[in-house]
């Protein structure tokens, strides 16, 4: 069994509440059924062929963003802003009315509106938030009917009409337990992403039914690449729930992270484990053979590191 070094912080700290992040705008946002999410860095993305690969496992949320990259340029500016997909059935026979895709945090969100207004023909309108927002067409392929629109505050979004039609009461309400878990991912990580296991009903994938304890609501994730392939990457990975699914999920976590370093890389190192009453994170290095193992593990689909 790896060794654990614990943290307890904040147990016994005055207002520490107070002085945590909030959750970060692509997981606020979220829609209110998304089961499953994965964000990255813009500009971080966009120079990684690897991500190809990635959306090789959802064609159609690929295709779609690929054909809006590819018309729209985005300018990132000194704030890069995020590419999110969000899932809400992820094992959905059709694929389309499982993903939204997002784009927000960008610099000039105006003029990626007026852009996308250039590029792709307008059909239509759709209320949000009591706004009406024009629809943009970007990809007809029957029975789908691929859509762009932008929020009031400077998001696009991509979709099937049929799913951003869920969008017109705005995007859901982010639960406590969701963001509090994010809270604990760093901020800057290029990759992130988290799962709802409640929303998942009973697709939760075989690793997770077998060995995630009842009661745990979110887990959120991270990973900040190395500088290159030989280079440890940052791995972050938090759990919320009751408290009693908490205290069960410590060795879960023990026995989670000693599987990913099983893989091949550099040597094991005790991972940082920071635990509360309700919630419960770690902290390691792990090599890309140990990343792609703990993405496995979560039934998440190998991240391209490099």
């Amino acid at each position: 069994m790896t060794s654990v070094r614990p943290l307890l912080l904040c147990l016994a700290l005055l207002g520490c509440e107070a002085r945590r992040p909030q959750a970060q705008d692509w997981v606020r946002s979220a829609p209110a059924p998304a089961a499953t999410a994965i964000s990255f860095r813009a500009d971080w993305a966009l120079q990684q062929p690897r991500l190809r690969v990635l959306l090789e496992r959802y064609p159609l949320a690929g295709r779609s963003l690929d054909l809006f990259l590819t018309r729209v340029k985005l300018n990132l500016g000194q704030d890069p802003g995020r590419l999110t997909i969000y899932l809400t059935r992820p094992r959905l026979a059709a694929p389309s009315l499982g993903f939204l895709i997002q784009l927000g945090g960008f610099p000039d969100p105006g003029g990626l509106q007026v852009a996308i207004a250039d590029v792709f023909p307008v059909e239509g309108s759709q209320s949000m938030e009591n706004r009406d927002h024009p629809l943009f067409v970007l990809l007809d392929l029957d029975p789908y009917h691929i859509r762009a629109m932008a929020d009031g505050e400077g998001r696009v979004w991509l979709g099937d009409g049929a799913v951003l039609a869920r969008l017109a009461t705005g995007p859901g309400q982010v639960s406590d337990d969701l963001a509090a878990a994010s809270a604990w991912i760093s901020r800057t990580a290029p990759i992130q992403g988290f799962i709802r296991p409640a929303e998942l009903a009973d697709q939760v994938p075989g690793e997770l039914a077998r060995n995630l304890p009842r009661g745990i609501d979110a887990l959120a994730w991270g990973v900040t690449p190395g500088l290159d392939w030989n280079a440890p990457n940052g791995f972050e990975l938090s759990v919320t729930g009751t408290e009693a699914a908490i205290e069960q999920a410590s060795p879960w976590l023990q026995r989670f992270v000693a599987a990913a370093q099983a893989a091949p890389g550099a040597p094991a190192q005790p991972p940082e484990i920071l635990q509360e009453a309700r919630r419960l994170s770690l902290r390691c290095l792990l090599s890309q053979e140990q990343v792609d193992v703990a993405m496995a593990r979560l039934d998440q689909p190998p991240l391209p590191c490099h």
